[in-house]
């Protein structure tokens, strides 16, 4: 059982975790999800109107992507209309919200028996993972939104099997899931998890357990309506540009493996967590009564790890943030492997092994700092787009965002729609954008319709040649990797038809001869020229005086 006394290592730990993110505080907003999440609602909209404009959010999103999301809508839109599109305010509020999941996360090992230093730990190696801190380097992803409420559901329902107030913790736990699905469908995949922490209190045989609280972990699973019943409608009401569900396949099993890779960290501490396996074997601890003794953990971390898999499996893409729920039952293993590490006895395999890791570990917080600079460098190439446009492109000006492979020296779509939603939200919604690929054919988008007709501006990746079509107006580019590395991409503006060329008619042209083959005759060709209608050149007289 976890000591009485207060673990003042949860929230200093937490705190510190939380801190491994403040390089952060000085981005601005990105272009990947911000466009439209953090600009609140017009001054003097009423408490009726904001909670009309969050559910057509919500059934709008349904609409369009196909999730169902009133939790995350209501925490994205509280935020922006209490902070405003002010990024160092949404930056620290996300902050807190960072270690309210790590102290969440550490709440949970204490609770599962799990060494402080061993926790401690493996949350650092959690939180600081540069493949996972999409979720903290951006504002407004679900999963970060969603890892508090999901991990103190998982608290509650392991305090719920020793505290005399079980049923407040049972209304807790299950009003938590409630709101992880409200953020995500896919955190249904944490309640395996949450049941059989609320059936298998320590010291009771599973039988035993299964008898005792059968009737309390069944409540557990009601909030299963709410997933169930909007996947029903999903299915049913299904149209192209929505989610797909095409069903598991081995592709998707390779590129849920291969994240996972990342999310554990093995990049970072594979040689470290070989060394403490290998010094657990040197030092042939008995690894059943240790196990049985953690039954709990075990059982977390394992259904953590298959039902978060599983619940992916289905679908045919994959991204980091989508290794959670079923990499904290990673984490959890984790943990409970290094809590019976650091209880071997001081032998060489342990030096060597904990020297490992704590290098390894070293190595991952700098690459969490850099991917910080990294993701911090590109919106701020991305505003000097914005804000050069916002200075120079005239009332109704058309912009065709050129967009190819994600990478320093190319632009994507989403960043082009986000793009014309911080234009729109900041006053400039009379500035048309248009998504074209590289030979600027239209790429269809159901956010961004394109507009018909040529654009008055490009705005394109450095890996794009320059064309003849197109003035450079400016060269947006920012470095980051300690100044090694950039990126960079252009502004251009169309060249006006005839733009630097002499546009003359016949009569004209026989004048033009006529001063260049007998002299005498330019003040008179000068008064054909600028007598109306106007001919379109640049400088009437630029050919007398040899101006170019």
């Amino acid at each position: 059982m976890p000591s009485t006394r207060f673990p003042w290592w949860i929230p200093l730990g937490a705190i510190v975790l939380a801190l491994g993110y403040l390089p952060s505080l000085s981005a601005p907003f990105d272009f990947t999800d911000d466009g439209n999440l953090v600009y609140p609602a017009a001054a003097g909209t009423t408490l009726a109107q904001h909670a009309e404009i969050w559910w057509d959010k919500v059934r709008a999103n349904v609409e369009h992507l196909g999730p169902f999301r009133p939790t995350l809508w209501v925490h994205w839109e509280v935020t922006a209309n209490v902070l405003g599109a002010d990024p160092v305010a949404w930056r620290a509020v996300r902050l807190v919200w960072c270690g309210l999941a790590a102290g969440a996360l550490l709440w949970l090992m204490r609770e599962l028996n799990l060494a402080a230093t061993a926790a401690l730990l493996a949350a650092a190696a959690a939180m600081w993972n540069p493949y996972r801190n999409e979720i903290w380097t951006s504002l407004t992803l679900s999963e970060g939104v969603a890892m508090p409420y999901a991990l103190l559901a998982l608290v509650a329902a392991r305090k719920a099997t020793t505290s005399p107030r079980a049923g407040r913790w049972d209304v807790f736990s299950v009003a938590c899931v409630l709101m992880c699905l409200g953020c995500k469908n896919t955190f249904v995949a944490i309640v395996p998890a949450q049941i059989a922490l609320r059936l298998f209190p320590d010291g009771v045989s599973l039988r035993d357990g299964w008898r005792a609280n059968r009737w309390r972990a069944a409540a557990y699973l009601l909030p299963l309506a709410l997933p169930a019943a909007h996947f029903v409608y999903f299915k049913l009401n299904w149209h192209p540009g929505q989610y797909e569900t095409p069903g598991p396949s081995v592709d998707q099993v390779g590129r849920f493996a291969s994240w996972m890779k990342g999310a554990a960290g093995l990049d970072f501490l594979g040689v470290g967590i070989a060394g403490v396996l290998g010094a657990l074997a040197w030092n042939r601890a008995s690894l059943r009564e240790f196990l049985g003794t953690h039954r709990a953990a075990v059982l977390a971390g394992g259904l953590l790890l298959a039902a978060g898999s599983a619940v992916y499996l289905p679908l045919p893409m994959m991204a980091a943030r989508y290794t959670m729920p079923a990499i904290w039952g990673f984490d959890v293993l984790f943990a409970l492997t290094l809590t019976a590490f650091v209880a071997l006895p001081l032998a060489w395999p342990k030096r060597v092994a904990g020297v490992a890791v704590a290098v390894g570990l070293v190595v991952l917080v700098i690459a969490n700092v850099g991917r910080q600079e990294k993701v911090a460098a590109r919106s701020r190439m991305l505003w000097d787009v914005v804000h050069e446009v916002e200075r120079t492109a005239p009332v109704g000006a058309g912009v065709a965002w050129v967009s190819g492979e994600t990478g320093p020296g190319s632009l994507n779509v989403e960043e082009g729609i986000h793009f014309r939603w911080h234009l729109l939200a900041r006053g400039r919604g009379d500035v048309r954008v248009k998504l074209v690929d590289e030979h600027e054919e239209p790429i269809p988008r159901v956010e961004l319709p394109a507009f018909d007709g040529p654009a008055d501006y490009r705005v394109t990746g450095a890996a794009f040649a320059a064309s003849n079509r197109w003035d450079t107006t400016q060269v947006a580019e920012t470095r980051y990797g300690f100044g090694r590395k950039k990126y960079a991409c252009r502004v251009e503006a169309a060249k006006r038809p005839g733009a630097g060329v002499i546009v003359i008619d016949g009569p004209t042209a026989e004048f033009m001869r006529a001063a260049f083959t007998s002299p005498g005759n330019e003040r008179e060709l000068l008064k054909k020229l600028t007598e109306p209608p106007p001919v379109r050149v640049p400088n009437p007289t630029a050919f007398l005086t040899g101006e170019r």
